[in-house]
């Protein structure tokens, strides 16, 4: 076993060596794939949102606990100068059940409810907070594997959601909002096949990119959208990936229209907090407060056992591991 793990380590390593000659040599013959980013003084109002979700299976019914949060910071001149939440800092989080779903179905049940609470929350929160910036913690549009089929009982809901990102964008561009999503661990490999590299693009920008830079901008489909329902939307975003610390990983920044070169300042100043965890102050206080605690699942679950009559399942009732 020893000498498997180290033949494993030897291997990595030296993939990990080729992949940074890959990435100096893409980066030599095109001078233009890498930009500087000037990190400046940040003076302007930042809403960010982040959802909780805790989900479990119960005698054939999706339960799902969720929750959006977003936190308001007031910067100027880099500092901290208020903040606020909407709807509050630890708000009440709401229950949806599901009976019947395929095992498929409820991982798109989940991330969908996720989704239509975050961006609810966000509509909320530009229309009451009026920010200059709105960050979004992932993507600006909906992920291929969130689409149900066009038959599924969720294609309602996946409509919902693709609707609410319309109204969003919308919303944003008339109140002169920049709306970003960050996405700290890409799966994405559009940059990396661009290159031949064969790996994902967030680890191929950790030794292409030097802190303080970024990638030049990208479409967000590679090649023509996947289905017709988000083909609009997703013309509207520009994808580039952001250096903040030479200690972390870049961040895969999806921006609604324009104003490339300012929100890559922006978000590089923002996400100064920390060396080692280069992510925007805002959006980390988010994800604070939309956290959900395991113990409120197990114990809406015991109160629906009760109420309904359910008996727990047999895999929780054994008296042995």
């Amino acid at each position: 076993m020893r000498e498997r793990i180290a033949a494993l380590a030897r291997e990595i390593r030296e993939g990990y060596e080729s992949l940074g000659r890959k990435a100096k040599s893409a980066r030599d013959a095109d001078p233009s794939l890498v930009l500087a980013v000037r990190r400046a003084p940040v003076t302007l109002s930042a809403c960010a949102v982040d959802g909780g979700l805790l989900a479990e299976r119960m005698h054939g019914a999706d339960i799902v606990v969720a929750r959006a949060v977003a936190a308001h910071f007031v910067y100027e001149g880099s500092a901290l100068k208020s903040f606020s939440y909407t709807p509050s800092k630890s708000p009440q989080p709401e229950i949806e059940i599901r009976n019947s779903l395929e095992e498929h179905e409820a991982l798109i049940f989940r991330s969908l409810i996720r989704l239509r609470h975050e961006l609810s929350c966000a509509l909320v929160a530009l229309h009451s907070r009026k920010p200059n910036l709105l960050l979004l913690d992932g993507s600006l549009l909906p992920l291929p594997g969130d689409r149900p089929q066009e038959s599924s009982e969720l294609r309602p809901l996946y409509d919902e959601v693709v609707s609410l990102y319309g109204k969003l964008y919308k919303d944003c561009a008339e109140n002169n909002c920049m709306l970003c999503g960050v996405v700290k661990d890409s799966r994405s490999r559009k940059l990396s096949r661009e290159l031949g590299a064969s790996c994902s693009d967030t680890l191929l920008c950790g030794y292409l990119l030097d802190e303080n830079e970024r990638t030049r901008e990208m479409g967000y489909f590679e090649g023509k959208a996947p289905n017709a329902d988000v083909a609009a939307l997703g013309a509207r975003i520009r994808v580039f990936y952001l250096r903040p610390s030479k200690n972390d990983l870049p961040l895969r920044i999806e921006l609604l229209d324009s104003g490339i070169d300012e929100a890559a300042s922006v978000i590089c100043s923002l996400s100064a907090i920390s060396e080692n965890f280069a992510y925007p102050a805002v959006l980390i206080e988010a994800d604070l407060c939309a956290a959900l605690d395991p113990a409120d699942l197990e114990s809406i679950e015991a109160s629906l056992a009760n109420l309904s009559g359910l008996k727990p399942l047999r895999r929780n009732s054994r008296p042995f591991r």
